[in-house]
Protein backbone atom coordinates (compact mmCIF):
# COMPACT_ATOMS: atom_id res chain seq x y z
CA UNK A 1 0.00 0.00 0.00
CA UNK A 2 1.52 3.27 -1.06
CA UNK A 3 1.96 5.60 1.91
CA UNK A 4 2.01 9.67 1.44
CA UNK A 5 2.18 12.22 4.14
CA UNK A 6 -0.30 14.65 4.85
CA UNK A 7 -1.20 16.82 1.32
CA UNK A 8 0.14 20.15 2.97
CA UNK A 9 3.48 19.69 5.33
CA UNK A 10 5.58 22.37 6.90
CA UNK A 11 3.17 25.43 6.73
CA UNK A 12 5.24 28.07 8.49
CA UNK A 13 4.80 31.58 8.49
CA UNK A 14 7.84 33.88 7.80
CA UNK A 15 7.83 37.20 9.61
CA UNK A 16 9.65 40.23 7.61
CA UNK A 17 9.11 42.84 9.71
CA UNK A 18 6.76 43.92 12.54
CA UNK A 19 5.58 47.09 10.07
CA UNK A 20 5.43 44.64 7.13
CA UNK A 21 2.42 44.61 5.36
CA UNK A 22 3.16 41.19 3.44
CA UNK A 23 4.69 38.49 4.74
CA UNK A 24 5.47 35.40 3.50
CA UNK A 25 4.35 31.16 4.22
CA UNK A 26 6.41 28.12 3.43
CA UNK A 27 4.54 25.23 2.28
CA UNK A 28 5.23 21.74 0.53
CA UNK A 29 3.17 21.34 -2.48
CA UNK A 30 2.49 17.82 -4.03
CA UNK A 31 2.87 17.72 -7.90
CA UNK A 32 1.78 14.58 -9.98
CA UNK A 33 4.42 12.95 -11.95
CA UNK A 34 3.89 13.37 -15.94
CA UNK A 35 2.95 10.01 -16.53
CA UNK A 36 0.42 8.45 -14.22
CA UNK A 37 1.21 4.80 -12.96
CA UNK A 38 -1.51 2.98 -11.85
CA UNK A 39 -1.66 2.98 -7.64
CA UNK A 40 -1.38 -0.99 -7.64
CA UNK A 41 2.17 -0.97 -9.11
CA UNK A 42 3.73 -1.17 -6.20
CA UNK A 43 7.23 -2.42 -6.96
CA UNK A 44 9.83 -1.35 -9.61
CA UNK A 45 13.78 -2.46 -10.63
CA UNK A 46 15.73 -0.47 -12.52
CA UNK A 47 18.38 -1.32 -15.08
CA UNK A 48 20.99 -0.20 -17.15
CA UNK A 49 20.61 -1.74 -20.84
CA UNK A 50 22.69 0.92 -22.32
CA UNK A 51 25.56 0.43 -24.48
CA UNK A 52 29.24 2.23 -23.50
CA UNK A 53 29.50 5.61 -25.27
CA UNK A 54 31.62 6.11 -28.19
CA UNK A 55 31.79 9.07 -30.66
CA UNK A 56 33.69 11.24 -32.36
CA UNK A 57 34.86 14.97 -31.03
CA UNK A 58 32.81 14.12 -27.83
CA UNK A 59 35.11 16.54 -25.57
CA UNK A 60 35.95 19.47 -26.99
CA UNK A 61 38.81 22.24 -25.50
CA UNK A 62 38.40 26.02 -26.68
CA UNK A 63 41.55 28.08 -26.19
CA UNK A 64 41.03 31.06 -27.67
CA UNK A 65 40.30 31.04 -31.05
CA UNK A 66 41.61 27.49 -31.70
CA UNK A 67 39.86 24.66 -30.90
CA UNK A 68 41.24 20.55 -29.75
CA UNK A 69 39.34 17.22 -29.28
CA UNK A 70 39.88 14.47 -26.32
CA UNK A 71 38.18 11.46 -27.05
CA UNK A 72 40.11 8.96 -24.55
CA UNK A 73 37.88 10.02 -21.93
CA UNK A 74 35.26 7.87 -21.30
CA UNK A 75 32.65 7.00 -18.27
CA UNK A 76 31.48 3.26 -19.13
CA UNK A 77 29.72 3.54 -15.98
CA UNK A 78 27.62 6.74 -16.44
CA UNK A 79 24.55 4.39 -17.11
CA UNK A 80 24.99 2.49 -13.43
CA UNK A 81 26.01 5.81 -11.52
CA UNK A 82 22.67 7.19 -13.57
CA UNK A 83 20.29 4.12 -11.91
CA UNK A 84 21.95 4.16 -8.72
CA UNK A 85 20.84 7.72 -7.95
CA UNK A 86 17.13 7.17 -9.63
CA UNK A 87 16.59 3.81 -7.15
CA UNK A 88 18.11 6.45 -4.10
CA UNK A 89 15.51 8.90 -5.07
CA UNK A 90 12.74 6.78 -5.17
CA UNK A 91 13.65 5.08 -2.12
CA UNK A 92 13.45 8.67 -0.66
CA UNK A 93 9.84 9.29 -2.12
CA UNK A 94 8.26 6.39 -0.90
CA UNK A 95 5.60 6.41 -3.84
CA UNK A 96 6.00 2.47 -4.79
CA UNK A 97 6.59 0.23 -1.94
CA UNK A 98 9.95 -1.11 -3.62
CA UNK A 99 12.76 -0.06 -5.81
CA UNK A 100 15.81 -2.94 -6.77
CA UNK A 101 18.32 -1.58 -8.82
CA UNK A 102 19.97 -4.30 -10.94
CA UNK A 103 23.24 -4.60 -10.22
CA UNK A 104 25.46 -5.18 -13.40
CA UNK A 105 24.99 -3.39 -16.67
CA UNK A 106 23.11 -5.74 -19.16
CA UNK A 107 24.02 -4.49 -22.60
CA UNK A 108 28.09 -4.51 -22.26
CA UNK A 109 31.02 -5.96 -25.01
CA UNK A 110 32.11 -8.27 -26.17
CA UNK A 111 28.15 -9.35 -26.40
CA UNK A 112 26.08 -6.06 -26.34
CA UNK A 113 26.07 -3.93 -29.40
CA UNK A 114 24.65 -0.35 -29.33
CA UNK A 115 20.64 0.28 -30.25
CA UNK A 116 19.34 -2.73 -28.88
CA UNK A 117 16.10 -3.10 -26.72
CA UNK A 118 14.98 -4.81 -24.18
CA UNK A 119 12.65 -8.25 -25.43
CA UNK A 120 9.84 -9.38 -23.82
CA UNK A 121 11.35 -12.67 -22.79
CA UNK A 122 14.39 -10.24 -20.78
CA UNK A 123 11.88 -7.75 -19.26
CA UNK A 124 9.89 -11.36 -18.12
CA UNK A 125 13.39 -12.90 -16.40
CA UNK A 126 14.10 -9.03 -14.90
CA UNK A 127 10.41 -9.46 -13.56
CA UNK A 128 10.80 -12.86 -12.01
CA UNK A 129 13.81 -12.22 -10.69
CA UNK A 130 13.12 -9.80 -8.66
CA UNK A 131 8.99 -10.13 -8.01
CA UNK A 132 8.58 -6.51 -9.68
CA UNK A 133 5.58 -5.28 -11.54
CA UNK A 134 7.69 -2.57 -13.94
CA UNK A 135 11.33 -2.25 -15.74
CA UNK A 136 12.82 1.11 -15.81
CA UNK A 137 15.16 1.08 -18.08
CA UNK A 138 18.04 3.19 -19.31
CA UNK A 139 18.48 1.98 -23.11
CA UNK A 140 20.83 4.67 -24.48
CA UNK A 141 22.89 7.63 -23.86
CA UNK A 142 25.05 10.07 -24.80
CA UNK A 143 27.23 13.43 -23.47
CA UNK A 144 29.78 16.05 -24.37
CA UNK A 145 31.30 18.23 -22.90
CA UNK A 146 32.79 22.17 -23.55
CA UNK A 147 35.93 23.24 -21.92
CA UNK A 148 36.76 27.18 -22.64
CA UNK A 149 39.94 29.06 -21.77
CA UNK A 150 40.04 33.09 -22.69
CA UNK A 151 41.90 35.57 -21.68
CA UNK A 152 39.63 38.40 -19.92
CA UNK A 153 41.97 41.98 -19.36
CA UNK A 154 44.32 39.68 -17.92
CA UNK A 155 42.32 37.61 -16.25
CA UNK A 156 41.77 33.27 -17.60
CA UNK A 157 37.83 33.25 -17.42
CA UNK A 158 37.36 29.26 -17.75
CA UNK A 159 34.30 27.41 -18.44
CA UNK A 160 32.97 23.54 -18.16
CA UNK A 161 29.82 22.79 -20.24
CA UNK A 162 29.10 19.17 -19.92
CA UNK A 163 25.10 17.69 -21.57
CA UNK A 164 23.92 14.56 -21.67
CA UNK A 165 20.35 12.78 -23.48
CA UNK A 166 19.40 9.29 -22.13
CA UNK A 167 16.65 7.14 -23.04
CA UNK A 168 14.15 5.65 -21.04
CA UNK A 169 12.07 3.08 -21.02
CA UNK A 170 9.18 1.85 -18.76
CA UNK A 171 7.84 -2.02 -19.32
CA UNK A 172 5.13 -3.50 -17.89
CA UNK A 173 4.18 -7.11 -16.71
CA UNK A 174 3.60 -8.48 -20.38
CA UNK A 175 7.25 -6.87 -21.74
CA UNK A 176 5.15 -3.82 -23.60
CA UNK A 177 6.70 -0.45 -23.63
CA UNK A 178 4.35 1.61 -21.04
CA UNK A 179 6.24 4.54 -21.47
CA UNK A 180 9.65 6.34 -23.79
CA UNK A 181 10.68 9.52 -22.45
CA UNK A 182 14.11 11.14 -23.56
CA UNK A 183 16.04 13.01 -21.00
CA UNK A 184 17.99 15.85 -21.69
CA UNK A 185 19.96 17.99 -19.49
CA UNK A 186 23.49 19.84 -18.94
CA UNK A 187 25.35 21.27 -15.87
CA UNK A 188 27.57 24.15 -16.23
CA UNK A 189 30.89 25.64 -14.44
CA UNK A 190 32.82 28.99 -14.17
CA UNK A 191 35.73 30.43 -12.87
CA UNK A 192 37.67 33.25 -12.95
CA UNK A 193 41.60 33.41 -11.77
CA UNK A 194 44.45 35.64 -12.20
CA UNK A 195 47.31 33.43 -13.59
CA UNK A 196 49.95 35.42 -11.38
CA UNK A 197 48.19 34.15 -8.07
CA UNK A 198 47.10 30.69 -8.97
CA UNK A 199 49.27 27.42 -10.22
CA UNK A 200 45.65 26.24 -12.11
CA UNK A 201 41.96 26.87 -12.95
CA UNK A 202 39.79 25.30 -10.44
CA UNK A 203 37.40 23.27 -12.71
CA UNK A 204 36.61 19.81 -11.90
CA UNK A 205 38.16 16.92 -14.34
CA UNK A 206 35.82 15.50 -17.45
CA UNK A 207 35.08 12.67 -15.33
CA UNK A 208 33.87 14.33 -11.79
CA UNK A 209 31.52 16.71 -14.00
CA UNK A 210 30.04 13.73 -16.07
CA UNK A 211 29.71 11.46 -13.00
CA UNK A 212 28.13 14.90 -11.19
CA UNK A 213 25.42 15.32 -14.39
CA UNK A 214 24.79 11.18 -14.08
CA UNK A 215 24.07 11.50 -10.76
CA UNK A 216 21.83 14.68 -11.50
CA UNK A 217 19.67 13.23 -14.26
CA UNK A 218 18.80 10.05 -12.07
CA UNK A 219 17.45 12.59 -9.71
CA UNK A 220 15.30 14.09 -12.08
CA UNK A 221 14.20 11.11 -14.28
CA UNK A 222 11.63 9.74 -11.56
CA UNK A 223 9.79 13.16 -11.73
CA UNK A 224 8.51 11.67 -14.97
CA UNK A 225 6.84 8.63 -13.07
CA UNK A 226 6.44 9.67 -9.37
CA UNK A 227 4.66 12.65 -7.98
CA UNK A 228 6.78 15.17 -6.15
CA UNK A 229 7.03 17.63 -3.17
CA UNK A 230 8.11 20.98 -4.32
CA UNK A 231 8.57 23.88 -1.63
CA UNK A 232 7.00 27.32 -2.64
CA UNK A 233 6.35 30.50 -0.67
CA UNK A 234 3.27 32.50 -0.21
CA UNK A 235 2.94 35.80 0.37
CA UNK A 236 -0.30 37.13 2.73
CA UNK A 237 -1.31 40.67 4.06
CA UNK A 238 0.00 40.79 7.77
CA UNK A 239 -0.96 44.27 8.37
CA UNK A 240 -3.85 46.39 6.70
CA UNK A 241 -6.41 46.21 9.80
CA UNK A 242 -5.71 45.72 13.44
CA UNK A 243 -7.26 42.13 13.40
CA UNK A 244 -4.72 40.85 11.13
CA UNK A 245 -2.22 40.59 13.76
CA UNK A 246 -4.55 38.21 15.79
CA UNK A 247 -5.14 36.15 12.46
CA UNK A 248 -1.00 35.72 12.31
CA UNK A 249 -1.05 34.40 16.02
CA UNK A 250 -3.69 32.11 14.91
CA UNK A 251 -1.83 31.19 11.70
CA UNK A 252 1.88 30.67 13.45
CA UNK A 253 0.03 27.74 15.56
CA UNK A 254 -1.22 26.38 12.35
CA UNK A 255 -5.26 27.03 13.47
CA UNK A 256 -5.89 27.78 10.02
CA UNK A 257 -9.66 27.42 10.31
CA UNK A 258 -9.93 30.16 13.21
CA UNK A 259 -7.73 32.60 11.17
CA UNK A 260 -9.88 32.25 8.54
CA UNK A 261 -12.49 33.61 10.76
CA UNK A 262 -10.78 36.58 11.67
CA UNK A 263 -10.17 37.10 7.72
CA UNK A 264 -13.91 36.85 6.65
CA UNK A 265 -14.86 39.22 10.02
CA UNK A 266 -12.87 41.72 8.05
CA UNK A 267 -13.92 41.18 4.53
CA UNK A 268 -17.49 41.56 5.81
CA UNK A 269 -16.36 44.99 7.83
CA UNK A 270 -13.32 46.39 6.58
CA UNK A 271 -12.92 49.01 3.59
CA UNK A 272 -12.60 48.01 -0.16
CA UNK A 273 -8.83 47.42 0.19
CA UNK A 274 -8.59 45.78 3.78
CA UNK A 275 -11.23 43.45 1.90
CA UNK A 276 -9.30 42.63 -0.68
CA UNK A 277 -6.95 41.48 1.15
CA UNK A 278 -8.70 39.79 3.73
CA UNK A 279 -9.86 37.82 0.66
CA UNK A 280 -6.46 37.28 -0.79
CA UNK A 281 -5.78 35.50 2.68
CA UNK A 282 -9.02 33.74 2.97
CA UNK A 283 -8.08 31.98 -0.87
CA UNK A 284 -4.98 31.06 0.93
CA UNK A 285 -6.55 29.38 4.12
CA UNK A 286 -8.31 27.38 1.74
CA UNK A 287 -5.30 26.43 -0.26
CA UNK A 288 -3.57 25.33 3.03
CA UNK A 289 -6.41 22.91 3.97
CA UNK A 290 -7.14 21.56 0.50
CA UNK A 291 -9.81 23.19 -1.08
CA UNK A 292 -8.54 24.67 -4.04
CA UNK A 293 -11.66 25.46 -5.96
CA UNK A 294 -13.15 27.71 -2.74
CA UNK A 295 -9.48 29.27 -2.82
CA UNK A 296 -9.29 29.93 -6.32
CA UNK A 297 -12.61 31.29 -5.93
CA UNK A 298 -11.92 33.68 -2.75
CA UNK A 299 -9.03 34.43 -4.81
CA UNK A 300 -10.98 36.17 -7.85
CA UNK A 301 -12.53 37.86 -5.39
CA UNK A 302 -9.38 39.60 -4.32
CA UNK A 303 -8.54 40.18 -7.28
CA UNK A 304 -11.63 42.21 -8.04
CA UNK A 305 -12.36 43.94 -5.30
CA UNK A 306 -8.48 45.09 -6.20
CA UNK A 307 -9.21 46.13 -9.66
CA UNK A 308 -11.76 48.32 -8.23
CA UNK A 309 -9.02 50.40 -6.62
CA UNK A 310 -7.89 51.46 -10.15
CA UNK A 311 -4.95 54.28 -9.96
CA UNK A 312 -4.88 53.18 -5.95
CA UNK A 313 -3.70 50.09 -6.80
CA UNK A 314 -0.31 49.21 -7.47
CA UNK A 315 1.65 46.93 -9.85
CA UNK A 316 3.08 44.79 -7.03
CA UNK A 317 -0.80 44.02 -5.89
CA UNK A 318 -1.68 43.56 -9.14
CA UNK A 319 0.76 40.96 -9.96
CA UNK A 320 0.48 39.26 -6.77
CA UNK A 321 -3.31 37.97 -7.05
CA UNK A 322 -2.45 37.64 -10.44
CA UNK A 323 -0.11 34.98 -9.99
CA UNK A 324 -1.58 33.25 -7.43
CA UNK A 325 -4.58 32.68 -9.00
CA UNK A 326 -2.57 31.27 -11.90
CA UNK A 327 -0.92 28.56 -9.02
CA UNK A 328 -4.59 28.01 -7.84
CA UNK A 329 -5.94 26.93 -10.78
CA UNK A 330 -2.40 24.80 -12.12
CA UNK A 331 -3.09 22.99 -8.49
CA UNK A 332 -7.35 22.53 -9.08
CA UNK A 333 -6.45 21.16 -12.89
CA UNK A 334 -3.58 19.01 -11.07
CA UNK A 335 -5.18 17.60 -8.12
CA UNK A 336 -7.88 14.68 -9.99
CA UNK A 337 -4.62 13.81 -11.69
CA UNK A 338 -2.52 13.42 -8.35
CA UNK A 339 -5.74 11.54 -6.99
CA UNK A 340 -5.37 8.56 -9.89
CA UNK A 341 -1.74 8.65 -9.28
CA UNK A 342 -1.06 8.20 -5.00
CA UNK A 343 -4.61 5.89 -5.30
CA UNK A 344 -6.54 8.05 -2.73
CA UNK A 345 -8.34 11.21 -1.65
CA UNK A 346 -5.88 14.11 -1.28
Amino acid sequence: MKLWRGFLLGVVGLSLGACATVGSVRMEVLRPAEVSVPPDVLSVVVVDFAYPYRADSVHVMELGDEKATIDTIWVDDFGQKTIAAVGAELEQRAFFDTVYVHPQALNRPPVGRPGLNLSPLQVQRILDEYSAQRVLALEDLSYKTRIGLKNYNGYIVATLDVDAQLLWKMYDQNGNVADVFVQKDSIFWDNMENPLLVDEIALPSVRTSLEALADFMGKYYPDRIAPYWEVQYRPFYSGGHHLFARANDLKKVNSWEAAARVWYYVYEEGNKRQKAMAAYNLALSYEVRGDFLEALAWAERSKALFDDLGARLSETERKRVGNYIQELERRRDEELKLQLQVGAVL
